[in-house]
């Protein structure tokens, strides 16, 4: 299976006949069995670029495929799993019924339809209120039965615009639990969150989108990293035989040096300390996409 390639994408909004730019050229590609994050500030896009690539807009230029085939193909739709921000639900509805009705809407039988909306409704807690209408449920319970319409047919490719809106920390803990079994099984997923912390935890990539570009990627174990600086006291050391412990050079007294966990920062200190260097501070900083979003990594 091909996984999800944007190349060159443009669109631009025309408010009463002015033109507004909202993407410039976005590049992006998704692997079969990749989480890859969508982060950037209000009016970046997200949205935009994620109603293109599902196909409820057209983009000016550029071009959108998906296991090789074009956005538009129906064998691909059937293979799409999509959760807009905000759903609009007919408040009569049941929960079960929205639901059966979307699987029979997806080309399930009847029979299947209904295992698989009963399968959906336990794994999504919601089956004690399959029987309540979509009026008297709350916005989590809502973002809940958005995420098992989207899970129906076991989606290839699946799209996720800010899942996690209005959820109780179990939501949360439940979405995180879903998006890695879908990864598990192989699925391409595109995740558009404000939730950094939430980003991290569940993507193998992220994506800066600002001014309507992919203006800078992470991958999420490059992130993960701890940059640590180390001061030592000026005259108490041999420069040699500190840079031969510590593997890395000393300038104005500093050494700086990436590592991967807080085991090898002691390990680190430790090895400076064994030539006799005296260390007067230990500094440290782990890059997040806080920092990188703020624009200070």
């Amino acid at each position: 299976m091909n996984g999800i390639r944007v190349e060159a994408l443009t669109k631009a909004y025309r408010p009463f006949g002015a033109v507004r730019p909202v993407l410039k050229g976005v590049d992006l590609t998704i692997a079969p069995g990749e989480v890859v994050g969508l982060i950037g500030p209000n009016g970046a896009g997200k949205t935009t670029l994620m109603s293109c690539i599902v196909g409820f807009l057209n983009a000016d230029t550029g071009s959108i495929t998906i296991d090789g085939r074009s956005n538009d193909d129906l064998d691909v739709r059937r293979r799409t799993g999509f959760v807009p921000e905000r759903m609009n639900f007919d408040r009569r509805a049941t929960g079960g019924a929205f639901l059966r009705y979307m699987a029979r809407l997806a080309g399930l039988p009847r029979a299947r339809a209904g295992d698989r909306v009963d399968a959906l409704l336990t794994r999504l807690g919601l089956k004690d209120a399959e029987n309540k209408r979509l009026s008297q449920y709350s916005r989590g319970m809502l973002q809940r039965i958005g995420m098992a319409q989207a899970l129906i047919l076991d989606p290839d490719f699946l799209f996720l615009d800010e899942p996690t809106s209005g959820l109780d920390p179990n939501g949360v803990f439940l979405v995180r639990d879903l998006i890695a079994e879908e990864r598990a099984r192989g699925a391409a997923v595109l995740l558009n969150s404000h939730q950094l912390a939430e980003v991290e935890k569940v993507c193998d990539r992220v994506l800066f989108l600002r001014g309507g570009v992919i203006a800078r990627e992470e991958a999420l174990r490059d992130i993960a990293q701890i940059t640590i600086a180390v001061t030592l006291l000026a005259g108490s050391y041999d420069a040699v035989a500190v840079e031969s412990a510590a593997e890395v050079a000393v300038k104005d007294d500093i050494i700086t040096a990436n590592v991967a966990t807080e085991g090898d920062v002691a390990q680190l200190v430790a090895r400076i300390v064994s030539t006799g260097a005296g260390v007067i501070d230990v500094r440290r900083r782990t890059a997040d996409l806080e920092s990188i979003f703020r624009g200070d990594a």
